[in-house]
């Protein structure tokens, strides 16, 4: 393959004048001899588009040059000399610093007015004189009950309670002496208890087995079985008791089991059916 670069550069160069019209005519021509060589070339030695590609290539690569070396230069700009060229220049001036300077003025002179004025008047406003001061009041603080705060602890109430167990578990707290219904989105039912002698080591994993409200053989209620074991009774396995006291007072008692009072337990009662699960911790 014939490289036609250089052929058509010379033939270029040797254009006068040197114009667009006469640099095509030339490729015009040089085409038409490509073509003429061609035919009369044997064509099983010569591949015909791979020469004619090249003539083509080579005819827009010179006329690339040309035009590239035929365009004006383009001046280099000059380095800039920042200092030499705001050397001769005034300062800017801001036409609207003045009138800020003014208005924060004038904004300044109207709060140190109204401080002025609301210092001079507010003794007169909320005591009628200036000169009179109010008498002294007295506080009197009602007196809160020892127990008030511990008593509100000790209540029925909803709290906040991270567990594993699942919502409906009761859970007994011997050391903290609470008992826990537990309920869902991290909370429980808190009732406060009373642990007695017979349950001081009792631990464990235990179901509800049975419920019963104590009464007589008569059918009425028991004096002696309400007194010991209060208005309900919880059993779970073994013969272990959540049970009721008939006051407050008695959780502190030593006898029993799991001791709640009679309002609790009966709260307890009618919300806990058969089968719950009672988890009791030591």
């Amino acid at each position: 393959m014939v490289d036609y670069v250089p052929v058509i550069a010379r033939a270029v160069a040797s254009l006068n004048p040197n114009t667009s019209e006469q640099r095509h005519a030339l490729y015009e021509r040089a085409r038409k001899t490509l073509v003429d060589r061609l035919r009369s070339a044997d064509p099983t030695q010569v591949d015909l588009k791979a020469e004619r590609a090249a003539l083509e290539a080579a005819i827009l690569r010179v006329e690339r040059d040309v035009v590239r070396r035929a365009a004006p230069a383009r001046p280099r700009p000059r380095p800039r000399d920042e200092a030499y060229e705001y050397r001769d220049r005034p300062p800017l001036k801001d036409p609207q610093r003045h009138l800020r300077l003014v208005g924060a003025a004038i904004g300044f002179l109207i709060i140190l007015i109204a401080g002025v004025a609301t210092y001079s008047f507010w003794p007169n406003i909320i005591g009628g004189t200036r000169n009179v001061a109010p008498a002294p009041r007295a506080v009197v603080v009602a007196p809160e009950p020892p127990d008030a705060k511990s008593s509100y602890v000790r209540l029925r109430q909803l709290v906040y309670y991270r567990t594993n167990q699942p919502v409906g578990t009761i859970v007994v707290d011997k050391s903290q002496t609470f008992l826990y219904v537990v309920r869902p989105n991290v909370s429980a039912l808190r009732y406060s208890i009373g642990v007695g002698r017979e349950c001081t080591t009792l631990a464990g994993l235990y179901h509800v087995v049975r419920k019963e409200e104590p009464t007589s053989p008569s059918g009425g209620t028991s004096s002696e079985a309400k007194i010991a074991l209060g208005a309900r009774i919880l059993y779970l396995n073994d013969d272990h008791r959540i049970h009721g006291s008939e006051a407050s007072a008695a959780l502190s008692r030593l006898d029993g089991c799991i001791r709640l009072g009679d309002d609790d337990v009966i709260y307890l009662y009618d919300r806990t059916p058969l089968e719950s699960r009672v988890v009791i911790s030591n």
